[in-house]
């Protein structure tokens, strides 16, 4: 029987349009009253992934920033996992000279070192995220710009570190010199960037941890994905790793099962197949 359901929330549960769907609102609401554990696993922050629980009045606990922070249904901080400053000041040098933005993830909100000019000329070289949220207006209104050499006076804790680029060869240079740091993770949640944190703030990380926390054992597990930063919770012993039918290909052949696009209510499938059904919940 599946008791917990870790889930990724960008191009999984979330449509393309960035919301969850009236039915996975409702899938997600039947799949919690049967007593089972919802887990969000995004690379959002716990704010910004509240957000489309928010609309339909749903709660659920959530792994962010890939597994950097946990928090329980309540919105209880049960772990957290930050970089030292070492580690942010070595990225920075590995990056000098590339042309990247910057999303300094904290514990005061998205931070930058890109000025304005610089965001624009990344999106004038044809730069596009991958879902409407982050349009250069939001992605303007969202980051705070603080200059370089202010960076580590303001105090902040660092969770994680997106490098985003229009041209992905200027992010494989910037990977193939931080991995030297193993103290560091790199993932990346479409081809268009690179997500750092600490060693252990990944999201399988956060599933194995919450799992123990609730005295379940990873065969009673399931974790629905699409990306390259949902790598670490689908190579994990569970009883159902689940792709998106939009997932990069790489996830497609790295999971067991496949489920349909995100466009298509994907992950409510999954869930509703593979832990709710009758027969299926039996097993």
């Amino acid at each position: 029987m599946i008791r917990l359901a870790a889930v990724d929330m960008d191009g999984t549960l979330l449509n393309p349009e960035g919301r969850i769907s009236e039915r996975t609102a409702r899938t997600i609401r039947d799949f919690q009253n049967m007593g089972r554990e919802l887990l969000i696993c995004t690379g959002r922050s716990y704010a910004d992934a509240m957000e489309p629980l928010k609309e339909w009045g749903l709660s659920a606990a959530v792994a962010c920033m890939n597994g950097a922070a946990l928090y329980d249904r309540q919105g209880n901080l049960l772990m957290s996992r930050h970089m030292e400053y070492e580690q942010v000041g070595w990225i920075l040098r590995c990056c000098q000279g590339l042309p990247l933005l910057f999303d300094f993830m904290t514990d005061q909100g998205s931070v930058t070192i890109n000025t304005e000019e610089d965001l624009h000329r990344v999106f004038a070289a044809g730069f596009q995220f991958p879902i409407a949220a982050y349009s250069l207006e939001n992605i303007k209104r969202r980051f705070r710009i603080v200059p370089l050499e202010e960076l580590f006076d303001q105090g902040l804790t660092f969770y994680k570190i997106s490098l985003i680029q229009a041209d992905t060869r200027v992010l494989e240079e910037a990977e193939r010199r931080i991995q030297a740091d193993a103290g560091l993770s790199v993932a990346a949640s479409d081809p268009y960037n690179r997500e750092l944190t600490h060693k252990k703030a990944q999201k399988g990380w956060a599933l194995t941890l919450y799992a123990a926390m609730k005295g379940i054992d990873l065969r009673e597990a399931m974790a629905i994905g699409d990306s390259e930063n949902d790598r670490s919770m689908l190579s994990l012993d569970l009883r159902y790793t689940v792709a998106m039918g939009n997932a990069m290909e790489s996830i497609r052949k790295l999971a067991r099962c496949c489920t349909r696009t995100n466009g298509e209510d994907g992950a409510a499938y999954a869930l509703e197949n593979l832990a709710m059904y009758r027969l299926a919940a039996a097993v």
